[in-house]
């Protein structure tokens, strides 16, 4: 199948403008169990989109590069991202502060804290192969059992 711009152009344009949206929602805390998956998926597909897109028209971006534009730009977005890490790590957002507090708390206090069930929890997470045996936190859970962090704490509020 051959790349063509009268399709390639439209989705480009139609996701960015819903991944630009979606951000702005999620940026004002709008809506935010809705935008952020639409957002991340709609990203990877935007990402992809990109790629063609890039591939359509490398003519006119070489131009572009002889003309110098994008080692300045290119800077300019990497001070940018750089300042945006530096201060994620000193002031992190509540929620990010919250949720390294809960999975280093003691067990129970976290179980507590999250509204859950241990006895329930411990019955999805077995059912999965996770053991609950011997961890002292939720952390120690995913760590014991060399399980992905995301899919245990899904299981126990789930």
């Amino acid at each position: 199948m051959k790349l063509n711009r009268n399709y390639i152009t439209p989705f480009i344009s139609l996701v960015f403008l819903v991944v630009g949206l979606s951000g702005l929602l999620m940026f004002f805390h709008l809506f935010d169990s809705y935008t952020e998956v639409v957002h991340e998926f709609l990203g990877v597909f935007f990402v992809v989109c990109a790629i063609f897109h890039i591939i359509l028209n490398w003519k006119a971006l070489k131009i572009h590069f002889k003309k110098g534009v994008f080692i300045p730009t290119a800077l300019a977005v990497i001070v940018v991202s750089i300042l945006f890490i530096v201060q994620q790590h000193f002031n992190p957002k509540v929620d990010t502060l919250l949720l390294d507090r809960i999975i280093k708390a003691p067990i129970n206090d976290a179980f507590k804290a999250l509204g859950v069930d241990y006895s329930e929890a411990v019955k999805r997470l077995d059912t999965k192969g996770i053991s609950v045996e011997g961890a002292t936190t939720i952390e120690a859970i995913w760590i014991n059992n060399n399980a992905d962090p995301e899919e245990v704490i899904d299981l126990i509020v789930e």
